[in-house]
């Protein structure tokens, strides 16, 4: 008896699996015409990376809700409840949640800007994939500010990131930190995948943290059921489960780890994801 293959599972790309997330080319704009698209609406978006320019639709299941800054471990205020499972859960990944915009169309780096992650950009060193993932973030209005712990508290020093949110003063920048961990392709046909967690006190000791893994529910715990207290050193493996390679007996659960790439600001306004 031949085991069943298992379709990976994804925190930030999309899966091939997901029939929900596909992009049409071209788009359609407005109202979907018929029962063939799943989504009641998509939005035209144009790529000018990887060439050719082009338009393509992306699936939108309810309009963008964009958060506002508030203190604390937030879901179901978040975003007007839209990560919570009541309402569009399945629709917003990591990078939504970490952007604290419920896009509702499982966002990806750098599509609102016109670049497209591909297959190539996922191959290679978590250096290599952690710049370019990272890069297209920036795209979207995100700001790199380092790779380590100390990198983000000089980034706070410099912009008076200790002052609470709602009670900003002038030099002060509003906004809040993200974390971004990179799976760059590997065995398996393991197609490579990003992670990102946020930060819940930015204006504080940053030590207090939380994410959303693909299109699971919001959690302050990393992939062990830890609290995140630090994402450079937290639990980020994945077990993918049995993965058939046409020998069920040799077949062993494969592991998929995220490894920690660097930190990001996100500034409480001029981000645009889809």
């Amino acid at each position: 008896m031949n085991a069943p293959v298992r379709s990976f599972k994804f925190s930030g790309q999309i899966g091939p699996h997901d029939a929900f997330h596909q992009t049409t080319a071209p788009a359609l704009g407005g109202a979907a015409p018929d029962e063939h698209y799943l989504a009641p609406t998509t939005v035209p978006v144009t790529i000018t990376s990887p060439p050719p320019t082009r338009v393509i639709g992306v699936p939108q299941y309810s309009s963008t809700v964009v958060g506002i800054a508030a203190a604390g471990y937030n879901p179901g205020g978040d975003c007007h409840g839209n990560f919570m499972s009541a309402k569009f859960q399945p629709n917003n990944n990591c990078y939504a949640y970490g952007c604290n915009i419920a896009s509702n169309t499982f966002p990806q780096p750098g599509r609102a800007s016109g670049f497209l992650l591909t297959a190539a950009d996922m191959t290679g060193t978590v250096a290599s994939v952690g710049a370019t993932v990272s890069g297209y973030a920036v795209k979207d209005g995100l700001q790199f500010v380092g790779t380590t712990k100390a990198d983000l508290m000089a980034f706070k020093s410099v912009h008076q990131g200790t002052t609470p949110p709602g009670l900003l003063g002038a030099g002060n920048l509003a906004g809040h930190f993200v974390a971004l961990m990179i799976s760059p392709a590997g065995d398996a046909n393991w197609p490579g995948d990003y992670h990102w967690a946020r930060c819940d006190n930015s204006w504080g000791a940053c030590d207090s943290w939380s994410q959303k893994d693909g299109n699971d529910q919001v959690t302050n715990f990393d992939f062990a059921g830890k609290p995140i207290t630090d994402p450079s050193t937290a639990n980020w493996t994945v077990n993918q489960g049995p993965v058939s390679l046409g020998n069920p007996s040799a077949g062993s659960d494969q592991l998929v780890t995220y490894a920690f790439y660097g930190y990001l600001f996100v500034p409480s306004s001029g981000v645009n994801i889809i």
